[in-house]
């Protein structure tokens, strides 16, 4: 299950890439046409950038739990957006930056480093349950590195096209995969859905809490069922031991068929959350 999420992340780290390319093309293509209004290209290629990874970066566990295309575009769209100012302003300050007399080699790793902190700072805004905060934000400045050195190996070498989109393919598939594997480090259980329409899907406990409802704001959602609240329980770490809670007064939660306000879970465990019926797993 871990190495199918890294291969997941990996192969949305290469469409990151194979996307940020082709715009950067399209870009190139324009500015041929007509001059590019208002600001350098250098600056419109880091909005490209940010627009692909902001919007890209937030929805891999939307996309990686079977969410509804809504939800996933709604945090495509709130993603990209933040991205794509973050792309602005760091790519704004690194322009800046070239007229003080710094070389450009280090300007665009400076400029790629900082956009890939503030992505990390981006989705823990989208998904403020994601947990281990500064690490995120570490790792996002590590996959901003990683990207910034592959494409500026590219221009050091004068190289073609086709190594400059090799260059952003490695450093996208770094950057995704680095969140996953610190996600993976994390992970050592996962509730598998026993009925409804999500029947025999796998959820990964991979956060400090998660919340569990139909609402859409929740970290598993559950549609479809009768009796599940908006928010109807939580699941969190605590001594080393997951625990559950009822977090609706009007919905029951209960562990093997036993009405509980609070409880830690052990492997085996079945969970009852209204018309729900989820198994508790260990890895």
């Amino acid at each position: 299950m871990k190495s199918s999420r890294l291969a997941f992340s990996s192969a949305l780290g290469l469409t990151a890439g194979l996307m940020i390319w082709s715009l950067l093309q399209l870009l190139r293509f324009i500015a041929e046409e007509n001059p590019l209004p208002g600001m350098d290209s250098f600056i419109y290629e880091g909005a490209l950038i940010g627009l692909v990874l902001g919007g890209l970066l937030p929805v891999r566990h939307a996309l990686w739990n079977h969410h509804a295309p809504s939800l996933i575009l709604s945090l495509f769209v709130l993603g990209a957006s933040l991205g794509t100012v973050a792309g602005i302003l760091c790519f704004g300050l690194g322009q800046s930056l070239m007229g003080v007399q710094f070389s450009s080699e280090w300007v665009r790793l400076f400029s790629f480093t900082f956009l890939g902190l503030c992505l990390g700072g981006i989705v823990l805004y989208v998904r403020p349950s994601s947990g281990w905060p500064l690490i995120r934000i570490l790792v996002g400045g590590i996959g901003g590195l990683a990207t910034g050195v592959f494409i500026e190996l590219s221009v050091m070498y004068q190289l073609m096209i086709p190594w400059q989109l090799t260059g952003l393919l490695l450093g996208g598939t770094i950057h995704f995969l680095l969140l996953g594997v610190l996600e993976n480090y994390h992970v050592d259980s996962y509730l598998r859905v026993l009925t409804g329409r999500q029947e025999g899907q796998l959820y990964l406990l991979d956060q400090q809490h998660h919340s569990i409802g139909y609402g859409k704001t929740n970290d598993l959602i559950l549609p479809g069922h009768s009796e599940v609240c908006e928010v109807h329980a939580r699941v969190f770490k605590k001594d080393e031991q997951m625990h559950l809670e009822n977090v609706d007064n009007d919905g029951n939660v209960s562990v093997n068929y036993r009405f509980i306000s609070q409880q830690s879970v052990k492997k085996g465990d079945i969970i009852k959350l209204g018309s729900a019926l989820l198994q508790y797993h260990e890895v």
